[in-house]
């Protein structure tokens, strides 16, 4: 057999429409033949169109698109669902940049009217968070809210992508994808890698050259480099299955075992990869440090026939003839010349998807490291639009960061219309996200103003900028810190939990920091602040707004009722870092 087809490839049905799918399989000696019945059909959104095993297709009432995997044998096709909105009357939105052109472009056909564009209160927590994993100040809530300047969010994005915290962050993201583990790694190997993961962003290294250092690393594991990763991934195949993953967005290890099962990648295609890491290895140095360095290559073996498979890069760029087999050549080397290479058509597309689920919770392409033609983007459109983008720019990430933030898309509001409120697909608002477990201790620790102490390190470290993922911690363990052993971004704990809310209602830490004698409640008491300014520093330090005229009049109307002053703040404190407003980012 040499294809299958499906038909229809695209099908555009009512909210409750259904249609019936065919599919013909084609053989090399020139026949078809119609094998709907023995085929396996599979759709990616089930809540928006659903599929029998004899390939019906039903909609089931919610507006959006699904891809329709259909398989026969070894080959796979996909049709494409649309489930439009008829009784929106779409007023397209002013545009920002050309992110929201196609969001616009795609909202329209779906008939789904997006959210508002958000107020500034919430844009600036949410872009503080998403930017640098830190709360405003209350003076710089207050500056940016009662500022008039019209680009002053424009403004703040700019300060933002400029200040130390949005190295330390984003090296924060990434040692957790690259399994910077102390445990496997050692402290000093892990101090090493950090302080490279901090010195790329901080200089805004262009990610491809960051992602060739990665590939071709070599050295000591404790220099500031990051060799040591080669201590965490040192098997062929699980260094091509993780840097396929991490880098191209391609889950080839469901290809060891048996060809993948929504895939082209054959077991073939998946040793044939992981051969291209078979010149490294690694020995012990004087010092009794581990050194990554460069021995010859070997190709692998099939273990199913036993055959060899000669080493190449997945697809047609990097073909068997310019993979090196003797020293001193590193096939590495050749490896991250195909994979930062222009005309790979993975690269661009997984970094972009990255960085564009980073700031709304969901890549274009969900899973964010599962790109395939059976799992196709949201919208493909501006998928292929950034990743156009970044390439212009010399993979700038922080010039990609910018024009994501800067898009009206980006800045909508979390608030419902009668149209988007089932939308998870197309970014018609925003998201209320879990707010990760080190940023929100260090919101405790700052709205508090009482700093945690972490074994080990100097009173006033903030969570973001610890590197050991083992360090003891209750509240790390509670709020979903991965312990970094893969390289899917889905390890990280999102979900929220009873053990969550309990802790946050009732942890005898927390409620240490709100009475501290040298902390914000009450040193806003001894200041000369009248009770309603009291309240105003308050909402600012927590939820980075004035309060409500309501919220503030029932506040003062609670201190004048009341015999300890000094206990209604301190429960008012408690009550803020236990809002929804204050736990979530929006």
């Amino acid at each position: 057999m040499t294809a299958v087809e499906v038909q229809p490839a695209n099908a555009v049905l009512a909210l409750d429409g259904s249609c019936q799918l065919r599919a013909i399989a084609f053989f090399s000696n020139g026949t078809q033949r119609d094998v709907t019945d023995t085929a396996e059909f599979q759709s990616n959104a089930e809540s928006v169109a659903a599929v029998s095993h004899d390939g019906r297709v039903q909609a089931k009432g919610l507006p959006g698109e699904a891809a329709v995997l259909v398989r026969f044998l070894k080959e796979m096709a996909v049709c494409h669902v649309t489930v439009p909105r008829t009784d929106t009357d779409f007023k397209s939105p002013p545009v920002h940049n050309f992110i929201d052109k196609f969001v616009w472009n795609k909202l329209q056909q779906l008939g789904i009217q997006p959210a508002e564009l958000t107020d500034d209160t919430t844009f600036l927590r949410r872009v503080f968070l998403d930017t640098i994993g830190t709360l405003p100040t209350t003076n710089e809530a207050r500056t940016f809210l009662t500022s008039k300047q019209p680009d002053k969010r424009q403004e703040l994005i700019g300060q933002l992508l400029n200040r130390e915290e949005y190295g330390v962050y984003q090296s924060l993201k990434w040692a957790d994808l690259l399994r910077l583990d102390s445990n496997a790694l050692g402290p000093q190997s892990s101090v090493g890698f950090n302080r490279w993961l901090r010195k790329q962003f901080r200089e805004n290294r262009p990610y491809d050259e960051f992602v060739r250092d990665i590939l071709t690393a070599k050295g000591s594991t404790q220099a500031e480099s990051p060799a040591a990763l080669y201590l965490t991934l040192n098997e062929p195949k699980e260094l091509g299955s993780s840097m396929s993953q991490l880098f191209l967005g391609i889950r080839i290890e469901c290809a060891e075992c048996h060809h993948h099962p929504f895939e082209k990648w054959s077991q073939g295609d998946f040793y044939a990869f992981a051969g291209l890491f078979t010149s490294v290895a690694n020995k012990t140095l004087p010092n009794g440090a581990k050194a990554i360095m460069v021995k010859a290559g070997n190709d692998l073996k099939h273990p199913r026939t036993q055959e060899v498979t000669t080493a190449k890069g997945l697809g047609e760029l990097l073909t068997p003839d310019d993979v090196p087999r003797t020293l001193p050549d590193d096939r590495r080397e050749h490896l991250a010349d195909w994979i930062t290479s222009e005309s790979n058509p993975y690269f661009s597309r997984a970094i972009v998807n990255r960085v564009w689920s980073s700031y709304f919770n969901r890549g274009l392409v969900d899973p964010v490291d599962d790109l395939r033609a059976t799992n196709p983007a949201s919208n493909e459109e501006l998928l292929a639009a950034l990743a156009e983008h970044i390439q212009q720019n010399r993979f700038d990430l922080k010039v990609l960061t910018r024009t994501i933030l800067e898009s009206r898309t980006y800045q909508l509001s979390h608030q419902k219309n009668e149209s988007n409120g089932d939308d998870t697909q197309n970014f018609s608002r925003a998201d209320f996200r879990p707010v990760p477990a080190e940023v929100l201790l260090d919101a405790i620790c700052q709205a508090t103003d009482v700093p945690e102490k972490f074994n080990g390190w100097p009173l006033g470290a903030r969570a973001i900028e610890v590197w050991d993922n083992r360090m003891p911690s209750y509240f790390f363990r509670i709020f979903g810190r991965p312990t970094r052993t893969t390289v899917c971004a889905c390890e990280r704990g999102d979900a929220p939990s009873i053990s969550q809310a309990l802790h946050l209602l009732n942890s005898p830490e927390i409620d240490d920091k709100i009475r501290d004698s040298h902390g914000r409640v009450r040193r806003l008491l001894d200041s000369e602040l009248s009770p309603g300014e009291v309240v105003d520093e308050m909402f600012l330090s927590t939820v980075s707004r004035f309060p409500t005229q309501l919220e503030r009049e029932l506040m003062l109307q609670a201190v004048d009722r009341s015999p300890d002053r000094r206990e209604i703040f301190e429960d008012l404190m408690w009550t803020l870092l236990n809002m929804k407003e204050f736990l979530f980012n929006h």
